[in-house]
C-alpha cells in the first residue's frame, strides 16, 4: 500500500469516528511519506480529537517545520496552544484552595492567551467567565460569557450558566457591607 491508501483509511475510520484507528493510519502513512506536512497536519488534528495534546504539537510542530509558510499549520499550532492554555486554566481553577489569588490570576492571565491564540474557542471564554465568577467579577463574567454565546446562540449551557451568574451577581450585590 501507499501512503495515499493509508490516508484514505484514516479518513474511513474518522468517519465511523474511530479516531485511534485513524491516527494508526496517519502514522503508517508518515511511515512511507515522514516529511510530508500535509500527513503530519491531519495527524495531528486527530490526536487533537483524542485529547492527545502533546503528540498533536509534535505534529504540528513537524509540519510547520517542513513547510515554514504555511500559515494553516501555523493557526493549527495557535489553535493547538489555546486548548493546552485552557486545560491549565481549568486545572488551576479547579484545585483553587490552595492559594486561589495566585491560582485565578494564572488562570485569568493564561485563558486571555488562550483567546488570543484562538479567538473562537468558546471553552476559553467560558472558563474565563468561571474564573471571573469565582473571584466575585461578575460584570467582567456576564460581558466574556455573553461573547460565549454569540458564538454558540444555541448552547443552553451557556445560557444557563449566564441566568446563574446574573442570579449570584444580584445576591452579591445585596449583601450588607
Amino acid at each position: 500500500m501507499k501512503a495515499d491508501d493509508y490516508i484514505q483509511e484514516a479518513y474511513k475510520a474518522i468517519f465511523h469516528n474511530d479516531f485511534e484507528r485513524a491516527v494508526y493510519w496517519f502514522e503508517t502513512a508518515l511511515a512511507e511519506e515522514p516529511n510530508n506536512p500535509e500527513i503530519h497536519y491531519r495527524c495531528s488534528i486527530t490526536y487533537a480529537r483524542n485529547g492527545k495534546l502533546d503528540q498533536a504539537f509534535v505534529h504540528a510542530n513537524k509540519a510547520a517545520e517542513i513547510a515554514p509558510g504555511h500559515i494553516e499549520y501555523l493557526i493549527h499550532i495557535n489553535r493547538l496552544q489555546s486548548k493546552k492554555l485552557t486545560a491549565m486554566s481549568r486545572v488551576l481553577i479547579e484545585s483553587s484552595n490552595a492559594d486561589p489569588k495566585k491560582n485565578y490570576d494564572k488562570a485569568l492571565e493564561q485563558l486571555k492567551q488562550a483567546i488570543t491564540l484562538d479567538p473562537l474557542y468558546t471553552e476559553a471564554y467560558v472558563w474565563l467567565a468561571i474564573a471571573y465568577a469565582e473571584i466575585n467579577e461578575y460584570i467582567l463574567a456576564i460581558a466574556v460569557l455573553k461573547e460565549a454565546i454569540a458564538m454558540e446562540p444555541q448552547n443552553e449551557q451557556l445560557t444557563d450558566l449566564l441566568h446563574d451568574f446574573n442570579k449570584r451577581m444580584r445576591t452579591y450585590f445585596q449583601k450588607p457591607t
